[in-house]
């Protein structure tokens, strides 16, 4: 399955994140206790991102239907970040979004959204059959009742790796400077539940 077995630490300088469908369609599928909680981490690894500098490509599905990206990611995007539409579950299957995933250098693929059990789950598969390492962050994706556990043994099983986002902020710091650099950007509000 090309490069999804774990390398290590996850390397700031190789990575880029996936936004993947934090819309209210999917949202509303969750419990309203569940739903705050995972768009908040989404919120914090996208501003992680941002301040250190890991691109990020986010995926609408069916906005229509499905709405935008939900106003508290949106807002801590850079501006001119697009929402690419994608038309399967899995978002390496789609021609041109397997062509902006591929068009840089990094090479580990860290993944958020929803939902877990498809469209995370097909997108990392998808990734690391192209040669991505796939790190999907756990507490950052969301699946209606039993779907999101499943969505990551599943995952799990097919090699994926697991991280959650306390970790992958101190993976992408790893330092007491780095951590500083991170909070110069400004006071950084950890996600709900998350003691950092």
């Amino acid at each position: 399955m090309g490069n999804a077995e774990a390398r290590g630490l996850i390397e700031c300088d190789d990575s880029i994140l996936f936004v993947i469908d934090v819309q209210p369609g999917f949202l509303r599928k969750l419990e309203s206790e569940r739903r705050e909680a995972v768009v908040d981490s989404i919120r914090f690894v996208v501003e992680v991102a941002r301040r250190v500098g890991v691109p990020t490509i986010v995926t609408t599905e069916d906005t229509g239907r499905n709405g935008p990206i939900v106003t508290a990611v949106r807002d801590v995007l850079e501006p001119q970040t697009p929402a690419l539409d994608k038309q399967v579950f899995g978002l390496a299957g789609q021609p041109d979004l397997a062509a902006h995933a591929g068009a840089q250098p990094r090479r580990t693929a860290i993944l958020v959204g929803l939902e877990t059990d498809v469209c995370v789950l097909h997108s990392a598969v998808g990734l690391a059959e192209r040669g991505f390492r796939s790190v999907i962050v756990a507490d950052a994706t969301a699946a209606a009742g039993q779907e999101h556990e499943w969505g990551l043994r599943r995952a799990s099983a097919l090699g994926i790796e697991l991280i959650r986002t306390k970790g992958l902020y101190y993976e992408w710091a790893r330092s007491l400077r780095g951590c500083a650099r991170i909070e110069a950007g400004g006071p950084l509000r950890p996600p709900i539940g998350i003691a950092l």
